[in-house]
């Protein structure tokens, strides 16, 4: 498959409706794919309605796998104009001070409006919560001697609890950001939202209904948005052209309240030139998260007098977009456990997988529900549960890197679970984020 950046720019309110908003007053925090192919899918069939065959293909077959997309307003107008700088959401595991949040770098035209210092940087908590799982599995092993204090479990934690600048306590830290390719700083993306007022409207006189007066919040005009599209090779020069050809009409609309004027936006596509790691940077990414890891592990046992099992290879699942997985009895599942994991590596292709090789030895999930309305056959959508996105699976495995790493290339290729096609099941394998142990 080829891999296209695509961007989009609000010219109009654009409202996307939150699932579990109170009253529909708030939005979503970005884009759904489902909603990105919906919104293109219409347009398609009122702007080309004999051509079938290329509708068929572009939103039915599953050949084009449309993005989930986030906000990408920056305030660095270098790093905005990269505009095939894919834009990531920030793990569960990212802290910040509480106080003082948000990342270190100021960058280019914020000195006016930052001060040096007000942003006390990011980190990733990963890496400590590994080794308090492997404390607190060291201290069960011991069978009650106490031979070791119990406090020593909380140690691996003291980096979590308070800013290294001002001692001020640590909260979590969500969003999305872009990494400078060069300086390798990280900024995060903006997303320009305001309240709208709106009056209700009687339905048997077309009028304005007394007392029925609502706030929707909305993304502001020129607010932007980034997503990543795969397209398989022999649909590339239909589904360029047909971006070309509307992207810039007017004609696309996006979200609710479009009859009122809301949702008209303006769409790009790029060919990006590094489509996805090679299988050799990706074996280097793994590769680098293990020996952190692995580090870690060595130096705690060294420095605490207590020692650690140490796994012959450890990685990271991070979700870049929400996942729906599905049992054997076809029940949603709320994380990716062993069994999950195995299941996930036996349809990538590691077909002789010995039982009890993997343990997951950390996680920071969330479960949220899907709703939404279909576009392509007019009918709401079946509500169905998805991990959210951003959540992080850290397992531990028994069998070597090279054993293993060509099923993890393909899971992190080809995406995990159902509705790939409108922009779920985008995983990360050992995501670099997680190596920001420091505040960045």
């Amino acid at each position: 498959m080829k891999y296209f950046a695509l961007n989009l720019t609000a010219k109009a309110p654009l409202s996307i409706r939150a699932d579990h908003s109170p009253e529909g007053a708030d939005t979503a925090k970005y884009i759904p794919g489902a909603t990105l192919a919906g919104s293109l899918a219409a347009v398609h069939r009122s702007y080309d309605p004999d051509n079938t065959d290329d509708f068929e293909k572009l939103f039915i077959a599953g050949l084009v796998h449309y993005p989930d997309l986030y906000p990408a307003t920056l305030k660095d107008q270098d790093m905005q104009n990269e505009d095939r700088v894919p834009i990531y959401p920030i793990p569960k595991t990212a802290q910040t001070c509480k106080r003082h949040p948000g990342f270190r770098h100021i960058f280019p035209g914020e000195e006016d409006t930052v001060e040096k210092g007000e942003r006390h940087g990011v980190r990733d908590s990963l890496l400590d919560w590994a080794l308090f799982s492997l404390v607190d599995r060291g201290l069960e092993s011991l069978n009650d001697q106490n031979t070791v204090p119990t406090s020593i479990l909380l140690t691996p934690l003291q980096n979590c609890k308070e800013c290294q600048t001002c001692r001020n306590l640590m909260d979590r830290f969500s969003g999305y950001y872009r990494r400078d390719t060069d300086s390798d700083h990280m900024i995060i993306a903006d997303a320009n939202t305001r309240l709208q007022t709106h009056t209700g409207i009687n339905r048997d006189t077309g009028t304005v209904q007394e007392g029925i007066l609502y706030n929707r919040r909305v993304f502001a005009e020129n607010t932007r948005f980034w997503g990543m599209v795969k397209v398989a090779d022999e649909l590339v020069r239909t589904f360029k052209d047909f971006i070309e050809e509307i992207g810039h009409t007017g004609l696309v609309r996006v979200g609710t309240g479009r009859t009122r004027g809301m949702g008209q936006v303006n769409i790009s596509v790029k060919q990006m030139e590094n489509e996805q790691d090679s299988p050799h940077d990706f074996q280097d990414r793994l590769q680098k998260f293990d020996d952190k890891l692995s580090k870690a592990v060595q130096a705690f046992s060294e420095s605490e007098k207590f020692p650690l099992d140490s796994s012959p290879f450890y990685f990271a699942l991070t979700l870049h977009s929400p996942v729906i997985l599905r049992d054997d009895l076809l029940r949603y599942r709320g994380s990716i456990n062993e069994e999950a994991l195995e299941k996930l590596l036996k349809q990538a292709g590691l077909s002789e997988l010995p039982a009890d090789q993997f343990r997951l030895l950390y996680q920071s999930a969330s479960v949220r529900r899907v709703t939404g309305w279909n576009d392509l056959w007019g009918t709401p959508r079946t509500n169905e549960l998805a991990i959210e996105t951003g959540s992080v699976f850290l397992f531990e495995s028994q069998l070597p890197q090279k054993d293993v790493e060509l099923a993890l290339f393909s899971i992190e290729s080809e995406g995990i679970g159902q509705r790939r096609a409108e922009g779920f099941g985008r995983v990360c394998v050992s995501d670099p984020f997680h190596l920001e142990g420091e505040l960045r």
